[in-house]
Formats: structure tokens, sequence, C-alpha cells
């Protein structure tokens, strides 16, 4: 007889307290996983001035909705989604809105693909790179943010954004392929260096 084994989150305790309306275990979830969700909003949206509002809207998303959160997944994949999905509400509310990408740099852990020297050859092509991951539809965008910049598996950005790892696959092959694409169109020779092939940056 197979037993099936049950998935234990490290923070168990405290979401079933703040699930029961405990505020200090809420604000020990918060400060776990506040720099998470700060990154990740920067990054997607770009907009470090709404970066505190939004985050704050997520965090009561979560406190209102914590008592829902069935354990399927682990606790920080829920935290993501709803984050995710905030992210992809705000891109909707403001999409004439101009995206900097300029925060990206600021973890340290920019791709090797949008690594280059500050010389006025390569200062073009981040121009260049900002304003095609501008142009992204949201979704790509944001699969994208969460594989490159978040360092997630499909698995994990599949459920995150609840859909199948194929459809991530399909969403991250699109966006590096329009990236391409518009670079071949600019600068053939340079297009695979500013948007390598996948098996360069997986």
């Amino acid at each position: 007889m197979k037993h099936k084994t049950s998935f234990i989150d490290p923070d168990t305790d405290l979401i079933e307290q703040a699930g029961q309306g405990d505020e200090r275990a809420f604000e020990q979830l918060v400060k776990k996983y506040q720099s998470m969700v700060f990154s990740t909003i920067c990054r997607y949206t770009g907009s470090p001035d709404d970066v505190e509002d939004l985050a704050q809207d997520v965090f009561i998303k979560i406190w209102r909705n914590i008592k829902r959160f069935k354990k399927r997944s682990k606790f920080s994949t829920w935290v993501y989604r709803i984050t995710a999905n905030h992210c992809l509400t705000y891109r909707k509310k403001h999409q004439n809105r101009p995206v900097s990408l300029d925060e990206l740099a600021d973890k340290g852990s920019t791709p090797e693909s949008l690594t280059i020297e500050p010389d006025h050859e390569t200062t073009q092509k981040v121009a260049q790179v900002k304003q095609a991951l501008q142009e992204l539809p949201s979704r790509q965008r944001i699969a994208l943010v969460l594989s490159q910049f978040e360092e997630k598996t499909y698995k994990e950005i599949a459920e995150i954004m609840g859909i199948s790892v194929s459809s991530v696959e399909s969403l991250i092959f699109r966006a590096r392929t329009a990236l391409r694409k518009r670079f071949e169109r600019k600068k053939p020779n340079t297009a695979q260096e500013i948007v390598p092939d996948e098996s360069q940056i997986i």
C-alpha cells in the first residue's frame, strides 16, 4: 500500500496563525517575503516610485486571502502568484506608461546577455533591449522576468502563473524570438549576442 507524502511548508505555523487573525505572525511573513515581492514588482513594472504602494496592495490581498491558501504548493509560490497577477493588472492599467529596466542591475544578477560595457555602441544596445522588452506582451514579460531575473524554473513559473509548463515554454520562446527578430532587423550580427539561444541562458 502506497502512502502519499504530505508537503510540509516551513511557514505552516505562521500561515495557520495568520489565518486565525494573528497580526504578529503575519508581520513575520511580511518580513520574510517583502524583499521578494518588492524586487519582482520593481523588475516587472519598472516603476520604483509605485513599488511600495503595489507591494502594500499585494500584502493586503495575502492577508485577506490567507485563510484560502490550500497548501497544495509552497507558500512562496502562492505569494509569487498573487504578485504576478497584481503586476499583470497594473500593466493593463498603464499600457502607455514607459517601463524602465534600470533597476535590474541593482541586485548584481543581470543576465549575461544584458551585461555589457558602457561604451557608445553598447549603450545603444541597452536602450534597444529596454525598448524591446517594453513592447513584449504582459504574460511573455512576466514569464521572462521570473525565468531570467528571479531564476525560477519552468515548473515554478507554471505554478505561479497557473498555466502548464508547455505554456511557459511557449511564452518564453515567443518572447526571445520576438526580441531576436527585432535585433536582427536592426543589426543582424549582434542579434545573437544580445538575445542568445535558450541553451545559453537556461
